[in-house]
């Protein structure tokens, strides 16, 4: 399986990839955008933390593979800010009350509601829960619909550099 860095786009084997919070969001990185990103001070590395201690292990790592691609899997709707917003109103809750509830700022629950900032998936699962509705749903990719086809369909400047070379022949 190959990952793609989440920054530059580079493709990545497994064991290149490196998994980091960058900004609230987890994101793949290759080594390069990982360091110069963490000598920015903006990107952490994304260490697991254990809920419950175990006597002779606790993991600090970074997540296994599972983790990481349930993380990977979903997405918020689109529809994200109208769906907090009506069940806020529902349980007669104030924005204040709600940023109490899940543990964050009021601004940044004010933010989401008027779809100025979509919710990292972490914290959309708190609204969920919170708030008793669905904000995420799994990613389908359409059949056929891969990071290369995607590709085929745009022109490199190295693509445009053959063709002006063959044009010229």
């Amino acid at each position: 399986m190959s990952y793609y860095c989440e920054m530059c786009g580079r493709e990545l084997e497994a064991r290149e990839a490196k998994r980091a919070v960058v900004e609230g969001s987890l994101l793949i990185l290759c080594s390069q955008c990982y360091q110069k990103l963490s000598k920015q001070g903006v990107a952490k590395e994304y260490m697991v933390t254990p809920t419950k201690q175990v006597r002779s292990r606790v993991s600090t790592s970074t997540p296994s593979r599972q983790q990481a691609r349930r993380l990977e899997e979903y997405e918020v709707v689109e529809d994200y800010a109208a769906r907090i917003k009506t069940a806020r109103e529902r349980l007669g809750w104030s924005q204040e009350v709600l940023a109490l509830k899940v543990g964050e700022s009021v601004n940044t629950i004010k933010r989401i509601e008027a779809s100025r900032l979509k919710p990292s998936i972490d914290l959309a699962k708190k609204l969920e829960r919170v708030l008793g509705i669905k904000l995420l749903e799994p990613i389908v990719e359409e059949v056929g619909e891969t990071r290369s086809s995607k590709e085929a369909d745009t022109l490199t400047i190295g693509d445009l550099i053959r063709l002006n070379d063959k044009e010229s022949a």
